[in-house]
Protein backbone atom coordinates (compact mmCIF):
# COMPACT_ATOMS: atom_id res chain seq x y z
CA UNK A 1 0.00 0.00 0.00
CA UNK A 2 1.46 4.13 -0.73
CA UNK A 3 0.06 6.57 1.35
CA UNK A 4 0.07 10.24 -0.04
CA UNK A 5 0.09 13.01 2.08
CA UNK A 6 -1.26 16.44 0.85
CA UNK A 7 -0.81 19.34 3.77
CA UNK A 8 0.08 22.69 2.24
CA UNK A 9 -3.27 24.49 3.49
CA UNK A 10 -4.05 25.47 6.68
CA UNK A 11 -7.47 24.76 6.49
CA UNK A 12 -7.80 21.33 5.43
CA UNK A 13 -5.35 17.83 5.00
CA UNK A 14 -6.19 15.35 2.41
CA UNK A 15 -4.42 11.50 2.66
CA UNK A 16 -4.76 8.93 -0.05
CA UNK A 17 -4.11 5.38 -0.10
CA UNK A 18 -4.05 3.08 -2.97
CA UNK A 19 -1.56 0.40 -4.88
CA UNK A 20 -1.12 1.41 -8.49
CA UNK A 21 -4.64 3.58 -7.93
CA UNK A 22 -5.67 5.55 -5.45
CA UNK A 23 -8.39 3.19 -3.20
CA UNK A 24 -9.56 5.36 -0.59
CA UNK A 25 -9.28 9.33 -0.09
CA UNK A 26 -9.86 10.82 3.36
CA UNK A 27 -10.03 14.80 3.26
CA UNK A 28 -10.01 16.63 6.74
CA UNK A 29 -11.35 20.09 6.97
CA UNK A 30 -10.50 21.45 10.78
CA UNK A 31 -8.05 24.37 10.33
CA UNK A 32 -4.95 24.87 12.34
CA UNK A 33 -5.91 21.04 13.98
CA UNK A 34 -3.13 19.14 11.44
CA UNK A 35 -0.63 18.20 14.09
CA UNK A 36 -3.39 16.77 16.18
CA UNK A 37 -5.42 15.28 13.42
CA UNK A 38 -2.37 13.77 11.21
CA UNK A 39 -1.55 10.33 12.73
CA UNK A 40 -4.63 9.71 13.98
CA UNK A 41 -6.18 10.00 10.65
CA UNK A 42 -3.21 8.35 8.89
CA UNK A 43 -3.08 5.35 11.37
CA UNK A 44 -7.00 5.08 11.03
CA UNK A 45 -6.45 5.13 7.02
CA UNK A 46 -3.48 2.59 6.65
CA UNK A 47 -3.52 -0.07 9.34
CA UNK A 48 -5.38 -3.64 8.79
CA UNK A 49 -8.00 -5.42 10.73
CA UNK A 50 -5.43 -7.40 11.94
CA UNK A 51 -3.50 -4.12 13.08
CA UNK A 52 -0.85 -4.62 10.86
CA UNK A 53 0.47 -1.66 8.66
CA UNK A 54 1.92 -2.70 5.25
CA UNK A 55 3.32 0.69 3.75
CA UNK A 56 5.33 0.41 0.47
CA UNK A 57 5.82 3.90 -0.07
CA UNK A 58 5.00 7.44 1.30
CA UNK A 59 4.05 10.43 -1.30
CA UNK A 60 3.83 13.81 -0.24
CA UNK A 61 3.10 16.93 -1.10
CA UNK A 62 6.50 19.37 -0.99
CA UNK A 63 5.02 22.35 -1.38
CA UNK A 64 4.49 24.98 -2.77
CA UNK A 65 2.19 25.80 0.79
CA UNK A 66 2.17 27.62 3.89
CA UNK A 67 4.71 27.27 6.20
CA UNK A 68 3.47 24.94 9.26
CA UNK A 69 1.07 22.90 7.24
CA UNK A 70 4.02 21.74 4.96
CA UNK A 71 6.22 21.54 7.74
CA UNK A 72 3.51 19.23 9.55
CA UNK A 73 3.04 16.71 6.69
CA UNK A 74 6.63 16.47 5.66
CA UNK A 75 7.93 15.90 8.94
CA UNK A 76 5.53 12.98 9.48
CA UNK A 77 5.95 11.51 6.21
CA UNK A 78 9.44 11.46 6.61
CA UNK A 79 9.60 10.41 9.96
CA UNK A 80 6.95 7.02 9.39
CA UNK A 81 9.65 6.32 6.25
CA UNK A 82 12.52 6.34 8.36
CA UNK A 83 10.88 4.26 10.73
CA UNK A 84 8.83 1.96 8.40
CA UNK A 85 12.59 1.68 6.24
CA UNK A 86 10.64 2.87 2.99
CA UNK A 87 10.81 5.24 0.48
CA UNK A 88 9.41 8.23 -0.09
CA UNK A 89 9.18 10.80 -2.98
CA UNK A 90 7.92 14.59 -2.62
CA UNK A 91 5.69 16.18 -5.41
CA UNK A 92 5.67 19.85 -5.89
CA UNK A 93 2.22 21.23 -7.10
CA UNK A 94 2.23 23.03 -10.30
CA UNK A 95 -0.17 26.17 -10.58
CA UNK A 96 -2.80 24.46 -13.03
CA UNK A 97 -3.39 21.78 -10.20
CA UNK A 98 -4.26 24.34 -7.70
CA UNK A 99 -7.29 25.06 -9.52
CA UNK A 100 -9.25 21.56 -9.91
CA UNK A 101 -11.16 19.68 -7.16
CA UNK A 102 -9.02 17.83 -3.93
CA UNK A 103 -9.50 14.97 -5.81
CA UNK A 104 -8.37 16.04 -8.98
CA UNK A 105 -5.52 17.32 -7.56
CA UNK A 106 -4.66 14.05 -5.41
CA UNK A 107 -4.76 12.19 -8.54
CA UNK A 108 -2.40 14.47 -10.29
CA UNK A 109 0.23 14.26 -7.44
CA UNK A 110 -0.59 10.44 -6.85
CA UNK A 111 0.62 9.71 -10.43
CA UNK A 112 3.58 11.54 -10.34
CA UNK A 113 4.71 10.31 -6.93
CA UNK A 114 3.91 6.62 -8.15
CA UNK A 115 6.19 7.05 -11.20
CA UNK A 116 8.95 8.47 -9.23
CA UNK A 117 8.36 5.92 -6.25
CA UNK A 118 9.64 3.08 -8.79
CA UNK A 119 13.36 4.58 -8.13
CA UNK A 120 13.05 6.24 -5.00
CA UNK A 121 15.85 4.91 -2.67
CA UNK A 122 15.43 4.29 1.36
CA UNK A 123 16.54 7.07 3.29
CA UNK A 124 15.89 9.71 1.05
CA UNK A 125 14.63 13.00 2.59
CA UNK A 126 12.05 15.28 1.58
CA UNK A 127 12.61 19.21 1.66
CA UNK A 128 9.34 21.22 2.02
CA UNK A 129 8.88 24.00 -1.07
CA UNK A 130 7.53 26.73 0.93
CA UNK A 131 7.25 29.21 -2.39
CA UNK A 132 8.40 31.83 -0.40
CA UNK A 133 10.01 33.10 2.75
CA UNK A 134 8.18 31.87 6.04
CA UNK A 135 6.11 34.82 7.99
CA UNK A 136 6.73 33.49 11.37
CA UNK A 137 5.02 36.21 13.87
Amino acid sequence: MILLISTENNARFSLAVGQEKISKIKVVEKPYHQVELLLKEIDRLIKSKSGKINLNGIIVVQGPGQFSALRTGITTANALAYSLDIPIVGVELKKNWLKLTEKEKLEKVWQTGFKELKTAKIGTIIIPKYGKEPNIT
